[in-house]
């Protein structure tokens, strides 16, 4: 299952399929749009945490074991991409910045939703890589350009193409996470720090610097400038700037609402 908690002005979505090391099944990916909508829609919620249960894996992909069933042959493939696609373009235009929490598997569609999160951080045991060609399925073409916009073209053809695993080590060398922690709890003292930082920016600002990369990263039409000017305009139309301003003058912590 997917769990949503909401707690703080942070929601934490947790992958939690534990017998399959947190494998994502067909309910969870059915699951999606309605907890992203929610994280979305919801005015308290500024960070999305993305993070897998318990100590052995984030998220270690598709669950294979329902191939046969949902994923045997073109027309079930089509209809089980579909969902997949639906689920990635609703996660890309998040307005809510977002990290990922990653301790050990981070493979296939995990290591892709990972890749859509602003932030990522591992532990040392966390493995990393995109199993594709050892299962004999093709890549998406966006699903290259997530990693693609991430690491580069030479580092993307390399995870891609060899179908490899990468350490935690590897992980920080290739540019796929921010951080790297010695230990599941130095890597929560990370995040709370990353989560506090992202707490006290304003809400319009960070929605303004989310839209710009997502105008930025697309690869199947021009960035839209004009929809990432009306994202910068309501900057400074809020009250929030008012008080960014206010705050400055006065050598003390804005308080942001996110209007």
């Amino acid at each position: 299952m997917l769990r949503l908690t909401i707690e703080g002005g942070v929601a934490r979505l947790t992958f939690e399929n534990p017998s399959r090391l947190n494998a994502i099944n067909q309910d969870m990916w059915r699951a999606f749009p309605k907890l992203l909508a929610q994280v979305q829609d919801d005015a308290g919620v500024r960070v999305l945490l993305l993070e897998g249960a318990g100590d052995r894996s984030f998220c270690s992909g598709n669950d294979i074991s329902e191939f046969d069933k949902v994923r045997a042959d073109p027309v079930a493939a089509a209809a089980y991409n579909a969902l997949q696609r639906d689920v990635a373009t609703q996660f890309r235009a998040l307005t809510k910045p977002s990290i990922a929490a990653i301790n050990g598997y981070c493979l296939g569609a995990g290591f892709e939703l990972a890749l859509m999160c602003d932030m990522r951080v591992c532990t040392k045991n966390a493995q990393f890589g995109v199993p594709a060609v050892r299962l004999g399925l093709p890549y998406r073409l966006e699903d290259i350009a997530t990693i693609l916009n991430v690491v580069g073209l030479a580092q993307a053809r390399e995870i891609v193409l060899l179908g490899r695993r990468y350490g935690g080590e590897d992980a920080l060398r290739l540019g796929l996470v921010n951080w790297l922690a010695d230990s599941v709890g130095a890597m929560a003292i990370i995040v709370d720090a990353a989560i506090a930082d992202l707490l006290s920016g304003a809400p319009l600002s960070l929605a303004a610097a989310r839209i710009a990369f997502q105008e930025l990263a697309r690869r199947d039409r021009p960035a839209d400038i004009e929809r990432a000017q009306r994202a910068a305009d309501r900057c400074y139309a809020s009250q929030d700037y008012a008080e960014g301003r206010m705050a400055q003058r006065e050598k003390r912590k804005p308080v942001f609402r996110g209007n």
